[in-house]
């Protein structure tokens, strides 16, 4: 029986390897499929709204509007053009990511082969990529973070080229436009570039008696200088958003589990605390054990496992160590892990399938099978429901109306879902936004509403959410409820003024 299975995988490798571009093709559909499911499901939410708005401005409005905020501008310019081909319904907005995600398993697919030259492990990389769970999330945004993947993958691609051929330009240039559009579109691509380094330094140490080494080879260092180059215009308001350190105050300190709650983010996409106990720690060990002895028996001169590792694990851990003491610390941020880990599992199954087949077709089965209960999380997770509460407000509003958005996290994605053609205004509470961050969008519009008291109109539309807030606390005596409209976590209330 044994005998019989093993035949029947390896007529199926024999298969794939021969037929190679038919069953990428294959993955690519699925890839697609797996994006465009749902992907309207859920409703812009607040980052959503902030990036429309954002990339509604022309191209010189975006580069200033991105200097108040915490994020490089690159996305909202590409974003903007989109938009101008596409359209701006959240079918458009959002397909921008998706189409990132496309990519980024079509990228997968052929680092994969350039490292391992087997058609077999990159199909199998390609399919993990495809139904990750994580990646399939922040493919269905209208936000940076697949179009990091895209960016960091081409520098990756870059650096493998130079490594397998350091005469060819080609490497060199890849390497140098996706490092420097990573840097105008994250930050955290700084921490992926340490990767990369210590990647160099050790394959420089590893081989004492055929050394590769990039440390003195002038075309690598002029690469380098050649990306930050390119990101120095952009430099004053980067030093500017990091002084201000606007927007990171809801991040929370790491802790000893953060590094678990993340993986199991990456595939299941769940609230990790709810995972058996035993199972909750055994998996991350046991993947970690699997893809660091893979690397310990990479025999290679090129050792690019330990290039998959460390760019899947470093970034991750700085990033949690400084936020022990500075939390800067999202998983959100570091979709290019979750991608470094589907890799790495592509790599670890092709080894275990050298060694027993039996073993590395029921890993592949359970990686599968653990990424669709990540994707069934995914569609039920995608309940925000503001464009149905908007659409109460767009039916029933009547000229003289005011719409106010009881708070910021409000205030963006109802402003997208707003047809009614009267501005929105914020109710601060007397506490206005200082201009920075969310708010650097809407300081100068004369939008903030410090008191209900201002208020002159006769019906008032209060934008909010579900729940005890002072924005609802607050409301003046002579404000008569008239009616109420809630779905998911969003509410409009109307009312009279007496």
């Amino acid at each position: 029986m044994a005998a019989t299975k093993n035949n029947t995988l390896t007529k199926l490798a024999n298969f794939i390897e021969k037929n190679w571009f038919v069953v990428f093709v294959a993955v690519i559909l699925l890839s697609i499929i797996v994006r465009i499911f749902g992907i309207t499901k859920a409703s812009i939410w607040h980052d959503e709204g902030f990036s429309a708005m954002l990339a509604s401005r022309d191209w010189v409005g975006i580069w200033q509007g991105s200097a108040r905020d915490v994020h490089p501008p690159l996305y909202y310019e590409l974003l903007h053009g989109w938009s101008l081909v596409f359209g701006n319904s959240v079918l458009a907005l959002r397909s921008l990511s998706a189409a990132c995600g496309v990519i980024v398993v079509a990228l997968g697919y052929l680092i994969t082969f350039k490292i391992s030259k087997k058609h077999t492990v990159a199909i199998l990389a390609g399919v993990f990529l495809a139904l990750n769970p994580f990646l399939v999330r922040y493919s269905q945004e209208t936000r940076m973070y697949g179009v990091l993947g895209v960016f960091l993958l081409v520098a990756m691609l870059g650096l493998i080229m130079i490594i397998k051929n350091n005469r060819r330009l080609w490497g060199y240039l890849l390497y140098t436009l996706g490092v420097a559009a990573g840097l105008y579109t994250h930050y955290f691509t700084a921490l992926a570039v340490i990767s990369f380094w210590a990647y160099v330094l050790v394959v420089y140490l590893r081989n004492k008696k055929d050394r590769i080494s990039l440390l003195t080879n002038w075309r690598w260092w002029a690469a380098n200088v050649l990306a930050l180059t390119i990101f120095l215009p952009w430099l004053p308001n980067m030093i500017k958003q990091l002084t201000r350190a606007q927007g990171l105050g809801w991040l929370p300190k790491a802790s000893l589990l953060t590094f678990n709650d993340t993986f199991w983010q990456f595939f299941t996409f769940t609230d990790a605390h709810k995972i058996w106990q035993p199972l909750y720690w055994a998996v991350p060990i046991l993947v970690l054990a699997v893809v660091i002895y893979t690397a310990l028996k990479d025999r290679t001169k090129e050792r690019f496992s330990i290039l998959l590792i460390l760019f899947t694990l470093l970034p991750v851990l700085l990033a949690i160590a400084v936020s022990f003491v500075r939390p800067i610390f999202h998983e959100r941020y570091f979709v290019f892990s979750a991608i470094g880990f589907c890799l790495l599992l592509a790599f670890a199954v092709s080894y275990l399938f050298e060694q027993n087949k039996s073993l590395a077709l029921a890993l592949t089965v359970l990686i599968i099978l653990t990424q669709l209960v990540g994707l069934r999380n995914v569609n039920s997770q995608a309940n925000h429901k503001m464009g149905q509460v908007m659409s109460n407000l767009n039916a029933k509003f009547t000229t003289g109306d005011t719409i106010i958005s009881g708070e910021l996290y409000t205030y963006f994605d109802g402003s997208y879902y707003n047809n009614t053609g009267s501005r929105i205004f914020l109710y601060t509470g007397g506490g206005r936004p200082n201009g920075y961050g969310e708010s650097g969008l809407i300081y100068d519009k004369g939008v903030y509403l410090d008191s209900y008291r201002d208020v002159k109109s006769g019906r008032v539309w209060l934008i909010g959410k579900t729940g005890q807030h002072d924005y609802y606390s607050n409301i003046p005596s002579n404000w008569k409820l008239i009616d109420t409209y809630s779905e998911g976590y969003s509410e409009l209330r109307l009312y009279q003024i007496q």
